[in-house]
């Protein structure tokens, strides 16, 4: 993503899945990569990627950073229209962050 993340404002998303085999983690992870290559070309998004554990294989984590509450909202209608694939044996949490500025230093001088 060529979007920078100066100040690192907006919306913070993480969702959490835990699959009941690395099998089945590995077919959802390779779907929901073809879905942030998809969702990272709409206005507003500055992070749509998963990541899975090295640890423990079945588990898995989409992490979205959008630019405000308007965009993320934007990018929830469009996904009304074309929801992801709910897939039997996995469960998953979803938090939201605000970002919170918790310190004034500039980057690199801590």
């Amino acid at each position: 993503m060529a979007r920078s993340i100066v100040g690192m404002p907006g919306v913070r998303l993480i969702i959490q899945f835990t699959a009941d085999s690395a099998e089945t983690a590995e077919q959802a992870v390779s779907e929901t990569a073809e879905r942030c290559k998809r969702v990272q070309q709409e206005p507003g998004c500055l992070q749509y990627e998963v990541f899975r554990s090295a640890m423990q294989p079945e588990k898995y984590v989409l992490l979205e950073h959008w630019d405000s509450q308007e965009s993320l909202d934007v990018h929830f209608k469009a996904m009304a229209s074309s929801p992801p694939r709910s897939r039997a044996g996995i469960t998953r949490v979803r938090e939201d962050y605000e970002y919170q500025q918790t310190s004034s230093a500039p980057a690199g001088t801590r």
